[in-house]
């Protein structure tokens, strides 16, 4: 009896292991069906006329232009650093206002084309996508923060994955996909860093 239960278990067990095998290989078919489908789009529309300049596309005909906010880098140490000196020193970038101008439907893919320098660079290498936190007025995201025990500095941006490819010239098409309800930004590193003030420049959307 008590074998057969055992192997009753164990078949259970192992049928169970199999389903979820099966649920997960059709979840990532889905997820690059879906991807597959986005890329494939034939997408006609103009690259934008200067580099940094980033276009949402409404169709795979039509556009808008992001707009491009200054933040202001603020730098702010904890309590404590004053008190014993010892601490976490965090350096954030805000802007101001709310919202982005420009808002993305939510449960829709959001559909980019990004004119850099180039585009012969890896985009994830300087293109970061992250979402801000609202707070009263203002928009605000962690860009980094040190302690001054460990002398270490860490990049807290928090990167959104996304898929890219080559358009046009100089161009990149981006897709992202899942994005929830919130404000984002669009931070542009110049891959032949000849533009250093893109730290302050940040490319904005909302999706709602």
């Amino acid at each position: 009896m008590t074998l057969l239960l055992s192997n009753i278990i164990f078949n259970f067990d192992d049928q169970l292991k199999h389903i979820c095998m099966r649920k997960s290989i059709v979840t990532i078919l889905f997820m690059l069906l879906g991807m597959t489908t986005s890329f494939a789009q034939k997408v006609s529309v103009p690259e934008p006329e200067f580099a940094d300049q980033t276009f949402l596309l409404t169709s795979n005909t039509e556009y808008v232009k992001l707009p491009r906010e200054s933040g202001v880098v603020k730098t702010k140490a904890g309590a404590s650093l004053y008190l014993v000196g010892i601490g976490k020193v965090k350096t954030r970038i805000t802007l101001s206002g709310p919202t982005s101008s420009v808002t993305v439907p939510a449960g829709k893919d959001v559909r980019l084309i990004i004119k850099a320098a180039n585009n012969s660079t890896d985009p994830e290498s300087f293109i970061n996508i992250f979402p801000f936190e609202v707070k009263g007025k203002e928009r605000r995201a962690q860009l980094a923060e040190a302690g001054t025990l460990s002398a270490t500095k860490t990049n807290s941006l928090g990167q959104i994955s996304f898929q890219a490819k080559k358009y046009g010239q100089s161009s990149y098409y981006i897709v992202i996909e899942g994005l929830k309800p919130g404000e984002y930004g669009i931070s542009l590193g110049d891959p032949d860093k000849r533009n250093e003030k893109n730290d302050m420049k940040i490319t904005t959307f909302s999706v709602k």
